[in-house]
């Protein structure tokens, strides 16, 4: 187990979150984006985030500026040390999934 997916587990008891609790957005996360990006330290995407958009930007988890769409194209273009993920990695539902959970927000209807 890596050290994310152990520090993401210590994060769920301690809050006292369950499998039968989280949504499929927060599955995602955690298994594809955590260990980069959870609310911890030496995690590299927040920490970049933090340097290059300050602290309030840092933790995508707690962020109410992100749209689906948005996230949606960063997950697949990738974002200067972030790489791409290829619908073979995460499938057009989990991307889906995944961008609503971190929006928090209805999409735009157009």
């Amino acid at each position: 187990m890596s050290t994310g997916g152990l520090l993401l587990i210590l994060m769920c008891l301690a809050t006292g979150i369950t499998q039968a609790q989280e949504t499929p957005g927060q599955r995602l996360f955690a298994k594809h984006c955590a260990e980069c990006h959870a609310d911890a330290v030496g995690t590299p995407g927040t920490q970049r985030l933090g340097w290059n958009r300050g602290a309030a930007y840092a933790v995508l988890e707690k962020r109410k500026d992100l749209s689906a769409e948005y996230i949606k194209v960063i997950v697949r273009r990738g974002l200067i040390e972030m790489p791409p993920f290829r619908p073979t990695e995460i499938s057009d539902l989990e991307l889906a999934q995944l961008s609503a959970y971190l929006a928090k927000r209805p999409a735009r209807s157009r």
